[in-house]
């Protein structure tokens, strides 16, 4: 957890003078088509916070696991209107070894993009669970919040 903090902040510090740097809130994720009722034991309040700059984003949050994870990402949008757009993150995400077997696992989310105000960002987002843990639950639908500087 003090690794990825400080990871964080040092990527945030080097880029704060840039004009396309976002910072990232994870809010919170329901999870979807799960067997024999599992999801209700499965964290749906993922807080944690995260900094984006021209697109390559870091965010450290508590996952469905509540276990600390790390995600490190290249995000891809198009704003189809001032007020509404869509993306993907791809890249990978730590924090589900134990489901996984694998430190690092493939991040894709699809996201549709809000934007209430010209600094201000709402995304919801779909995770198909993939290689993480299909035995519980199949996809996650995510929300985060950014914030523009």
């Amino acid at each position: 957890m003090k690794r990825a903090l400080a990871t964080l902040f040092a990527f945030a510090s080097s880029i704060a003078a840039a004009s396309d740097m976002r910072m990232t809130v994870p809010l919170a994720s329901q999870h979807y088509f799960c067997p024999s009722n599992k999801c209700i034991d499965l964290n749906e309040v993922n807080l944690g916070i995260g900094a984006e700059y021209n697109g390559y984003g870091i965010i450290t949050f508590e996952n469905s696991y509540s276990r600390q994870s790390v995600a490190v990402y290249k995000a891809f949008e198009y704003d189809a209107t001032s007020y509404l757009g869509f993306g993907i993150r791809v890249g990978g995400t730590t924090g589900y070894k134990e489901e996984a077997g694998m430190e690092v696992v493939p991040l894709a989310q699809p996201y549709l993009r809000f934007l209430p105000f010209d600094f201000w960002s709402f995304n919801l987002g779909m995770v198909p669970v993939g290689l993480v843990d299909t035995k519980h639950y199949n996809v996650v639908v995510t929300l985060d919040s950014q914030i523009s500087f």
